[in-house]
């Protein structure tokens, strides 16, 4: 499978569909691209970084957006948003979930964690806050499919420790991501 190949699939699995259920047509996609795990991280192997940075975008379009995202171990996210929906395909390693709700004033209130391995499939609504964290010994890796430009959606992030609503600066995201790797656990899990 070659990466033009992915950004193939989505972009026809898309193109027509109403943005109510664009997500519908996405998640399809994903559930069949979980049979070839091997072939989708083998064309996304190129892509750097860590964390969700824009090194791991691969296609970005007003409507879609196409990332391999990759967590070393110990590596936790502080609470953010995606501005849109999202699902997440695990191609390697696994990752925890903590999902949270966001209240009318800004705080958060613990939903649920989700444990996913490598073939599981996670769908986001766009109002979903999350943190998410590798908890394999070696990096989860990803496809992560969002309803957007998500380096481009306004979007908020809180900070782990004190749990205050931030909008999403990239430029202290990764102090915040720090602060939360270095925590025992996702805020209120």
């Amino acid at each position: 499978m070659k990466v033009a190949e992915l950004v193939e699939r989505f972009t026809t699995a898309l193109a027509g569909e109403a943005d109510e259920y664009a997500h519908k047509a996405a998640v399809a996609v994903v559930n069949e691209l979980k049979n070839d795990l091997d072939g989708v991280a083998d064309a996304v192997s190129y892509l750097t970084g860590s964390g969700g940075n824009a090194l791991q975008a691969f296609y970005r379009a007003p409507n879609l957006s196409l990332l391999k995202v990759r967590f070393p171990n110990g590596r936790r996210t502080p609470p953010h948003n995606h501005g849109t929906w999202a699902t997440i395909l695990v191609l390697e390693g696994s990752e925890r979930n903590s999902l949270y709700k966001r209240n009318d004033d800004g705080s958060l209130t613990y939903e649920r964690s989700l444990d996913l391995n490598a073939g599981d499939v996670v769908f986001m609504p766009a109002d979903a806050v999350h943190v998410a964290e590798c908890t394999s010994a070696t990096p989860a890796i990803g496809l992560h499919v969002y309803g957007g430009n998500v380096l481009g959606l306004e979007r908020s992030m809180w900070d782990p420790d004190t749990l205050a609503e931030h909008e999403l600066d990239w430029s202290k995201y990764e102090g915040l991501a720090q602060r939360a790797s270095a925590a025992s656990g996702a805020p209120l899990a």
